[in-house]
């Protein structure tokens, strides 16, 4: 069936589609990680700052509220970056079994259509030997 084709290229590239976008995800997912670490390293290197100068440490104080604000934005990015991952995976599974319901239709269908071949080849060669053996007995 020409139908099937057509569904299972659509599947496919459906499931292409979404795995592009789970990479994607996975990419900005460890963007923000990369972030959240840099900015670990940013806190620690001002801390270190403050300790040892005086005018450092008074100005550490709003630093360090400003910077709680910061990891939790990226915390909470990282977070919904992470549910859309597992939605998208979710998705892509399920793309999958869909894919793969069309490959399978087509090997069943090719097989129907290979033993129907074989049935009429059979047929004929029945008929073939009926009419070799019906002019054997006529003479």
């Amino acid at each position: 069936m020409k139908s099937l084709h057509t569904l299972l290229k659509l599947a496919q590239r459906d499931l292409e589609e979404l795995r592009r976008a789970l990479a994607e995800q996975i990419s900005k997912q460890t963007a923000v990680h990369d972030r959240m670490l840099g900015h670990e390293q940013t806190i620690k290197n001002e801390q270190v700052a403050a300790m040892r100068d005086y005018e450092s440490a008074r100005a550490y104080g709003g630093y360090a509220a400003a910077a709680i604000t910061v990891r939790h934005a990226l915390a909470a990015e990282h977070q919904a970056i992470g549910q859309e991952i597992d939605r998208l995976r979710t998705l892509v599974a399920e793309a999958h079994t869909e894919t793969r319901k069309f490959e399978r239709l087509l090997e069943l269908e090719a097989e129907r259509a290979k033993k129907a071949a074989e049935k009429r080849e059979m047929n004929e060669l029945d008929d073939f030997a009926t009419m070799t053996a019906a002019r054997t007995n006529s003479r």
